[in-house]
């Protein structure tokens, strides 16, 4: 019995997997087409797939620098941070037990905005910006990550309520930095990377962090019986053989790692790492080694789509906070409204 439920939820997660990864690929391609510099027939696009691989194409100048300097950086990123995010909030619930708890649960987010607008405010370069909002985002989480030794309480619940602590203290420093920024220049320029933007990502700045988010989320893929086992507390954990406080610190800095590298690379992205590991669990059930695939590609699809609609309904670029917002709080309600009634039968 129990095998033959293993062979139907395999089945499942293979065909989920495969239509994931196709509408995946269809969004990247009309992401390539789609933008403020017109419309690209996807004829051209498959010209310059040949090309790189040797192929003897003749292909419009214009299209092919406005698909290698634009939109090709921009939707590899959004890709990219969407599946992290995604990842990273499936595992973080996971770990804690919490399915309210996002990515920026241990303050990374915001210490990474402190990192970003003391790199503004100094008038550094967008790498040295990236480079600072991971460096400040990795020291909040160790922060975070050393107070329960100084409360001496190493439970969950408290590392949870340090992570807060450590955030109110960040959106704190982050308000000074806005009271001294240049009110005509740089405040704007720090609150428009707070609400989140692909619109300036260059292949470069993919390049610096691609390695990160590919390492960690095989590390966590590989770990993810154990993040299973590490929800069930750490007597469980324990009983099992699992060296419980060594594998959540890993589980903890590899989510670290994706979310300050994603923060690095758009600014700050809301409701995707909340939403999105909801939505994957009502489509494969809770177990970790079929969400974090599936909730990769449907994190990262869900931005390709929220980074497409920032670029076409405006002129300019809507910041990605604004769309991820309304679409996680519309999409969050239907779930929890799920969620009651299954309750309530």
């Amino acid at each position: 019995m129990i095998e033959e439920i293993n062979k139907r939820q395999k089945k499942k997660f293979i065909i989920l997997f495969s239509v994931l990864l196709f509408l995946s690929i269809i969004i990247f391609l009309l992401s390539l087409m789609i933008g403020q510099y017109g419309f690209i027939p996807i004829s051209e696009i498959f010209k310059m797939i040949g090309k790189a691989f040797g192929a003897q194409c003749t292909i419009n100048n214009s299209s092919s620098n406005i698909i290698e300097f634009v939109r090709l950086p921009r939707t590899l990123a959004a890709f990219l941070i969407g599946g992290s995010l995604s990842i990273a909030g499936l595992v973080y619930q996971n770990t804690f037990n919490n399915k309210l708890v996002s990515p920026d649960i241990l303050g990374v987010s915001a210490g990474s905005c402190v990192g970003a607008g003391i790199a503004i405010l100094l008038g550094l370069s967008g790498f040295f910006v990236g480079l600072s909002a991971f460096v400040f985002g990795f020291i909040a989480v160790l922060i975070a990550l050393l107070l329960p030794k100084l409360f001496k309480n190493k439970s969950s619940l408290m590392l949870i309520l340090s992570g807060i602590i450590v955030g109110a203290f960040m959106n704190s420093i982050i308000g000074i930095i806005k009271f001294l920024a240049d009110k005509e220049d740089k405040l704007s320029a720090i609150t428009f990377w707070m609400l989140g933007s692909v619109s300036n990502v260059k292949m470069i700045d993919i390049l610096y962090v691609l390695p990160l988010i590919v390492v960690s989320t095989i590390v966590l893929i590989v770990m993810s019986h154990r993040i299973d086992v590490i929800s069930l507390g750490e007597d469980e954990a324990k009983s099992l053989g699992i060296n419980y406080k060594r594998n959540r610190l890993i589980i903890i800095i590899c989510s670290t790692v994706l979310t300050a590298a994603s923060v690095a690379i758009s600014g700050n992205v809301g409701w995707v790492g909340l939403v999105i590991p909801h939505l994957t669990r009502v489509i494969i059930g809770n177990k970790s080694k079929d969400c974090l695939p599936l909730s990769f590609l449907f994190g990262g699809s869900f931005m390709m789509v929220v980074d497409m609609m920032s670029r076409t309904i405006s002129v300019e670029n809507i910041p990605l906070s604004i769309i991820t917002g309304i679409f996680g709080a519309v999409i969050y309600s239907i779930v929890l409204i799920k969620k009651g009634r299954e309750l309530n039968e």
